[in-house]
């Protein structure tokens, strides 16, 4: 039970080792995710500013034209005002001349107001620049033109520079006049005190920045799948165009924004929205001639990334399972061969000891037997000439009884010192083809008588096709004797014993199995030690001697219990014989 648990748990320093590999394989896979994460994020980014370095262009071109577009509609309605100033002063002008200009020109509408913001009746002008036309006023008005434009939404840096606030009257800017109209100019009259305001039609100009606009390019780039969203803040973060057109209008000012706006640099972080989902957020000035003309706000979607990112963790964890998979079968292997290997160094170490224990312990029997053996030889003739040559006067048969059990003593002892020595001097083997079948069949014979008186039945189990087997006849025998008497001996309520012989590759493997009590677990590894017995008379030799004969021949000897009761007893010999 020890040596199959010591089977199946592991040596502690193969768990160390596994363990250290594991933590080696998770540091792995821990770092190299970290590192594709950080790559997959360096695209993202890389990727976010090559699309915001575009469509830094493309707003640009936008903004300057939406600016040139509405400069030119501005000199435009002023040729318009001037053109109806001259006419007034030319006194040619009336309500259907006006609108004659309002439709050629496709303005919305003409107003002239006075100082107060109210309409001038056309009636009533050319009296006006008949008492005004030398008058200082005139000249005054002449010298101090002003215009006023509402409505226009883009200018260029140069521009804000340039532009200064209107100079007109505060009754007139507080009477509103420009309301109902989409982008219009106001210009101080020449021919009368007050001014000429030109309403433009402004539906070309709105379709024409719908277009080609911002708002239209941004929602143009914010159809595409990886774009969460895509804005167009001006100088002061105000929102001009968005993917999201309910957010046109709001002031930004998030801590990104507020730095691009200082530092005038592309700047990227990663934001996690409300619902939980994480998205790349850039934000790129918009220069024109080193000056801000506003700011790109991009998002792009982190999903692709993440799939990518758990496609490759995934590889990852599959090959640092695959390399702690391959580790530990590796240290498998080497335990299992080291394993195997200080086994096979303990069983030589063994049997080196075994084999120095038996040469000390044969040289002591050598000794012991040389010195028993003359006085036992003395003894056995003179009983036999005691029992021959005197004739007791009375009691003959006590006589007789006492004499041959002094016999049979002298000759007990003398077996064993004859065993003493087998186990002393080198065995002299003389191989000689033999048929087992034979062999089994002769020792099956000479034990029957006794098998008999224990009640056990003798099964002889052997092939008649068997090759001959090299072996030296009597050791054979002997060894098979000893094994067979052993069995016996094992079985005092009777039973039977199997002689059982057959060949496996290039061996001869003969089994004594009987259906006795077995061997207890403890003593199964000493049952073939020296001396060792557990019988009440037994000398621990036989089996000894047993497994020294067959050693001799090249061969192994073990012992297993039966999982019906009893014990089996194997040899195997090499059928061709050992070289001597």
């Amino acid at each position: 039970m020890k040596l199959f648990m010591r089977r199946v748990f592991l040596p502690r320093h193969f768990l160390a080792s596994g363990f250290l590999l594991l933590i080696l394989a998770s540091l792995y896979v821990f770092f190299e995710a970290q590192r594709l994460k950080q790559e997959f994020l360096s695209q993202t980014e890389d990727k976010g500013a090559a699309l915001a370095k575009a469509m830094e262009a493309s707003v640009r071109n936008a903004i300057v034209g939406n600016a040139l577009l509405e400069d030119l509609i501005e000199q435009r309605l002023l040729d318009n005002a001037r053109l109806i100033d001259q006419l007034i002063l030319s006194r040619r002008v009336d309500q259907a001349l006006l609108k004659e200009v309002s439709a050629m020109n496709r303005l919305q509408k003409i107003d002239l107001l006075d100082r107060e913001g109210q309409p001038w009746e056309l009636s009533a002008l050319p009296a006006m620049i008949v008492r005004e036309k030398e008058g200082e006023e005139l000249l005054q008005r002449r010298q101090q033109m002003t215009s006023y434009m509402w409505g226009k939404r883009w200018r260029l840096p140069r521009e804000k520079s340039q532009t200064r606030a209107a100079e007109l009257p505060p009754r007139i800017t507080g009477s509103e006049f420009w309301k109902g109209s989409a982008i219009g100019i106001a210009v101080g009259a020449r021919s009368f005190p007050g001014i000429i305001a030109i309403h433009a039609n402004a539906d070309y100009v709105l379709n024409f920045e719908k277009e080609i606009g911002v708002q239209r390019q941004i929602q143009e780039l914010g159809r595409r799948s990886e774009t969460e969203f895509v804005a167009f803040l001006d100088s002061d973060l105000n929102v001009v165009a968005h993917t999201d057109p309910g957010r046109i209008g709001q002031q930004e000012k998030e801590p990104l924004v507020l730095k691009a706006k200082v530092d005038r640099q592309l700047f990227s972080q990663v934001v996690e929205s409300g619902g939980g989902k994480r998205y790349l957020e850039v934000v790129k000035p918009v220069a024109l001639d080193e000056s801000t003309l506003g700011f790109l706000k991009i998002g792009l979607s982190l999903g692709s990334m993440e799939v990518a990112w758990r496609n490759s963790l995934r590889a990852i964890a599959i090959l640092g399972l695959a390399i702690l998979g391959a580790g530990i079968l590796g240290m498998a292997a080497i335990f299992h061969n080291q394993h195997n290997h200080m086994l096979e160094v303990k069983a030589l170490e063994a049997e080196v000891l075994q084999r120095e224990r038996l040469s000390a312990l044969g040289n002591l029997a050598a000794a012991v037997a040389h010195e028993v053996r003359n006085p036992l030889n003395a003894i056995s003739m003179g009983l036999q000439r005691i029992k021959v040559e005197f004739q007791p006067t009375q009691d003959e048969d006590e006589y007789s009884r006492l004499t041959q059990l002094m016999l049979g003593e002298v000759h007990r002892l003398n077996s064993i010192v004859e065993q003493f020595l087998s186990l002393a001097r080198p065995l002299e083997i003389k191989p000689e083809a033999l048929r087992v079948q034979d062999v089994l069949n002769e020792v099956a014979t000479l034990v029957e008588g006794e098998a008999q008186q224990s009640k056990v039945r003798i099964r002889v189990v052997a092939p008649l096709n068997l090759p001959p087997l090299k072996a030296d006849r009597e050791y054979l025998r002997q060894t098979l004797l000893n094994l067979i008497l052993n069995s016996l001996q094992a079985m005092p309520e009777g039973g039977t014993l199997t002689l059982e012989a057959k060949t496996s590759n290039s061996n001869f493997l003969i089994a004594v199995t009987d259906t006795g009590t077995g061997i207890a677990p403890e003593n199964r590894n000493r049952i073939f030690e020296p001396y060792f017995t557990t019988k009440p008379k037994g000398s621990g030799l036989g089996l000894a001697i047993t497994r020294r004969i067959v050693e001799a021949h090249g061969g192994t000897v073990t012992v297993t219990n039966e999982a019906a009761g009893g014990c089996r007893f194997l040899m195997s010999l090499p059928i061709n014989g050992v070289e001597v």
